[in-house]
């Protein structure tokens, strides 16, 4: 593994392992680079893998009627495609390298693998990866609740009801 210890050390889902369990990661996960502008998830395309960006940073866009939105840039030390450990399918979106970028990967069947001969480890990384995919939920759910309610149709709804409170 190119990657080194320090580097894997700072990442959250890693917080508290030793090097040698992160020298363990070597059996399981492998280390990838990619240069920039390279579309390392294809929407619509089924996936498998799980990234943790180890160096670098990439776009999350995803199609929406024919326009291309950006949905997020995510830096070193953070991930995607954690969804693709538990349930591969097709992805929802594209993610594409803004720099030359460093990852290490692991398919669906690895983790598997990676669970049963080392779930002491593997305990360890999956409770930091459902710390931190309950976070992104919490947070995203706040943000859809108030894109739902900020809509013409809900404010002119709540105005509707304000004018019926001060007739009552």
């Amino acid at each position: 593994m190119d990657i080194t210890f320090a580097e894997i050390s700072r990442m959250t889902l890693f917080r508290g392992f030793d090097e040698q369990s992160i020298e363990l990661l070597d059996l399981f996960f492998k280390d990838n680079a990619y240069p920039v502008d390279t579309m390392i998830v294809q929407q619509g395309v089924l996936q498998k893998r799980f990234f943790m960006l180890v160096a670098g940073e990439v776009e999350v866009q995803r199609e929406i009627d024919g326009q291309i939105l950006k949905i997020a840039e995510i830096q070193a030390g953070q991930f995607f495609g954690e969804i693709n450990l538990f349930d591969p399918g097709v992805a929802t979106a594209s993610v594409i390298s803004l720099t030359p970028i460093k990852t290490l990967e692991i398919s669906n069947d690895d983790f598997r693998t990676f669970i049963t001969r080392r779930p002491d480890v593997a305990a360890d990384f999956t409770f930091q990866l459902a710390q931190t995919i309950a976070r992104r939920f919490r947070n995203n759910s706040g943000q859809s609740m108030e894109a739902e309610f900020n809509t013409p149709q809900a404010i002119e709804l709540g105005q509707q009801i304000d004018n019926n409170r001060m007739m009552a």
